[in-house]
């Protein structure tokens, strides 16, 4: 059933925030449940292993790369949340969900972040006695756009995504605005620009977004006056000169394969890491390929405490990518075309996927750890009408529209030839 927001919008006034369902703010809080976080754990690192393999190996090789695979899975969970038909079969696919579908996937990633939420939820805080990971969820809906119940009875259960009612149509700066100031807000202003301008047009009618930080010290910190200039050879046979931190011996995870080694980092508590792995000279690109998620897995679970030395550089800087031309190599590329389902979001015809738009931002120096990211599946309304193309000789017509009066008239019959 679907819920009209005319009437109530109009009330309520535009751009302000409309409780859809009674339950909007609220994310079910059940007793953990081993199996689905590990499926819903399973499905991540399997989505992060496609996402990171198809930036590294379809974008420059010389450049830096920060994604967050998280963050864009549960944008486009609570997006498969909407969809029905092929749509959601390509979509299970790309999100590796598990079975039953949907509702393991829903289930699982709602277990698996309410676990990381109590583990590492400290708003405010600094990073330094404990890390902070904040995640946060939202639904923005042209305030006239009928919802289906279960739909929003999904986001409200599964991803706490609060409604927000906007006029894309009438106000699309000011929606985009609002849109980014909620990014920010829930990113410690690092993410201040999802949605460029452009991003959002009148055709929009409804975007979810998903915004995560973290900030984080080391277990061991690197000692500031180890850190001295270093020298840092690139793939291309080039060198530049970084400021190379240097830690002391300490017990940390370590982990060797046939052409690479890694070292997992504690960060204060242990509960989080950052694993390091460094390829043989020049064999980074072939590394990227097998990238997959028993890979990952392997990775994750392999580390041996070994009295270990990391020199390792500082660094700082952010990616933003449209992630739409992926998402559709990856084997979802119906949710992108006028063929689109998302009947299970709404009964207005015509909804697809416009964009999804990733950012992500990282800062390592010697004390730890910031990070943030954030992904907006932005759904457009598809004008669905018949295609003409004129692949065979035609006639034109110049003219006044509202006198209707010919200007010029002709044909073409080889628009090759030049007379």
């Amino acid at each position: 059933m679907a819920v009209p927001l005319s009437v109530a919008a109009m009330a309520w006034g535009a751009r302000r925030p409309l409780i859809l369902d009674p339950r909007m703010s609220l994310v079910e809080r059940a007793e953990p449940d081993p199996a689905a976080i590990a499926a819903a754990a399973g499905a991540v690192r399997g989505f992060t292993a496609d996402m990171y393999r198809d930036l590294a190996l379809t974008g420059d090789e010389r450049n830096n790369l920060v994604c967050s695979p998280y963050s864009a899975v549960m944008a486009l969970a609570m997006a498969r949340a909407g969809a029905a038909g092929v749509t959601a079969q390509e979509m299970d696919t790309v999100l590796h969900a598990p079975t039953p579908r949907p509702q393991a996937l829903d289930a699982g990633l709602n277990a698996l972040d309410q676990l990381l939420v109590a583990a590492y939820h400290d708003p405010g805080g600094s990073g330094e006695e404990c890390p902070r990971l904040d995640t946060a969820n939202a639904l923005w809906t042209q305030y006239d756009l009928p919802l289906e119940e279960a739909f929003l009875g999904i986001l409200a259960r599964y991803y706490g995504a609060g409604a927000n009612s906007v006029d894309f149509w009438g106000a699309t700066e000011a929606a985009r605005q609002e849109i980014n100031a909620w990014v920010s807000a829930r990113t410690n202003e690092r993410i201040p620009e999802l949605l460029a301008q452009g991003a959002l047009t009148p055709m929009t009618c409804l975007v979810l977004t998903n915004a995560i930080y973290l900030k984080a010290n080391w277990q061991f910190p690197f000692p500031e006056e180890a850190t001295e200039p270093a020298a840092f050879a690139r793939d291309d046979g080039g060198t530049v000169s970084v400021p190379m931190m240097a830690s002391p011996t300490n017990d940390i995870g370590y982990l060797s394969g046939g052409d690479w080694r890694a070292v997992d980092l504690p960060y204060v508590g242990s509960g989080l890491a950052m694993a390091i792995v460094v390829p043989e000279p020049g064999a980074l690109a072939s590394l990227e390929q097998r990238v997959d998620e028993r890979w990952l897995r392997d990775l994750l679970t392999g580390f041996v405490q070994l009295p270990v030395r990391v020199r390792l550089p500082r660094w700082t800087f952010r990616l933003p990518t449209e992630l739409g031309d992926l998402l559709a190599r990856l084997g979802m590329p119906t949710a992108f075309s006028a063929l689109a389902d998302f009947s299970g979001m709404s009964s207005a015809a015509g909804l697809s996927i416009s964009k999804v738009v990733h950012e992500a931002f990282i800062a390592v120096d010697e004390y730890g750890t910031e990070a943030a990211a954030a992904t907006a599946v932005i759904i457009d309304r598809t004008a669905i009408g018949p295609t003409v193309v004129a692949d065979r000789p035609f006639l034109f017509v110049i003219h006044d529209v509202a006198t209707a009066t010919p200007i010029f008239i002709g044909r073409v019959t080889d628009p090759t030839i030049e007379q």
